[in-house]
């Protein structure tokens, strides 16, 4: 154990050092919110727990001096067993941790942060080609809470950050009072907002379970379209950082994730995961819900007809569209001229209007 947690303060150092230098690309709330779960984490406080103002306001006050000690830092190599690993080697590393029951990921997550993570393995699976690795707690994590993440054959489906997740919807859904989609989420798995004590916890850890289940598609989904994709767009990305013409692109690969033929979508619909079609819905925002709107329309069918054939009519849809903008896109990149300027001009003006 005592390796264990010399590896962990090692995962945690380049934390740091990646939440130093990204913690500005986070909205001003985004950013509180993301550093409040992330104390009650690394005070072991489950998300509904309670939390000392004092406490927490020490700690934030202690985080922000570690960032700026940090920043110009550079990430460390990992050391395992009395061997060092570039802290990106993540099959290295793991390797090494094989018998100690953890696992470590580390890559590139929205806005290209390094995300880096060390977790206790709770199961693992293999899908076709790609090793599905479920991680149950987390003693060394960054602000990035994404429940799933693909790294090359390899996705990393993490209970702690899907409970975080869905909690902070679950409050959402209270203050609203709404009677919408998150709420049929919920219901569907008879969570309301006057559900109580351990029962609300123990719906919790079943909804968790499921819809971690429902995100590992996105990723497979995901890795079905590197084809489509190709290594062009990892570059046009690259051309259009922190433009809305990257929040467009991105959203438009989650598009193609989720709606072609072995993505979320249809797994929900194969399925008939009513739950996780009203959370599909309640969560669709941005750029994904201008680029999909037809599953909006679809959904609000559903819920009078029940009919599944609707929702499949509009993932077939919504792939085929979203295709077309890819299409595009390979065009403007082909001819030189895919800036961030030239997508929000030709193509977003188009469908924002």
């Amino acid at each position: 154990m005592s390796e264990i947690t010399s590896i962990a303060a090692q995962v945690k150092h380049n934390c740091n050092i990646s939440d130093a230098r990204y913690w500005g690309f986070y909205s001003p709330c985004g950013l509180l919110l993301r550093m409040r779960d992330l104390y009650k984490t690394e005070q072991g406080i489950r998300p509904w727990g309670d939390v000392s103002h004092k406490a927490i306001g020490d700690w934030l006050e202690k985080r922000e001096g570690l960032w700026h000690s940090l920043e110009n830092r550079e990430y460390r190599e990992i050391q395992v067993k009395g061997k060092s690993y570039d802290p990106f080697d993540v099959k290295a590393v793991n390797r090494s941790l094989s018998e100690e029951g953890y696992f470590y990921g580390a890559g590139l997550g929205n806005m290209l942060k390094p995300v880096f993570i060390l977790g206790k393995l709770s199961d693992q699976k293999l899908k076709g080609r790609y090793q599905i690795f479920i991680l149950e707690s987390e003693i060394a994590r960054d602000l990035s809470t994404s429940p799933a993440m693909i790294q090359g054959n390899t996705i990393i489906a993490r209970q702690e950050a899907m409970e975080i997740f869905l909690w902070g919807k679950y409050e959402e859904m209270k203050s609203r009072k709404c009677a919408g989609s998150l709420h049929d989420a919920f219901s569907e798995y008879g969570m309301t907002g006057d559900s109580e004590g351990n029962s609300v916890e123990d719906m919790l850890s079943d909804i968790v379970r499921e819809e971690l289940r429902t995100y590992i598609y996105h990723e497979l989904g995901e890795a079905a379209q590197r084809r489509v994709l190709g290594t062009w767009w990892k570059k046009l990305l690259l051309k259009i950082p922190y433009s809305r013409a990257e929040l467009f692109t991105r959203g438009l690969k989650d598009i193609m994730s989720d709606t072609c033929s072995s993505g979320m979508l249809a797994y929900i619909i194969k399925k008939r995961k009513r739950g996780s079609l009203s959370f599909y819905v309640s969560l669709l925002s941005g750029y994904r819900k201008i680029i999909f709107p037809g599953i909006i329309t679809a959904y609000r069918e559903f819920r009078n007809t029940e009919n599944w054939d609707v929702i499949e009519h509009a993932r077939s849809d919504g792939y085929k569209k979203a295709g077309d903008y890819v299409r595009q896109l390979k065009e403007m990149f082909d001819k030189g001229n895919a800036t961030a300027e030239t997508i929000e001009r030709e193509l977003l003006a188009g469908i924002t209007q």
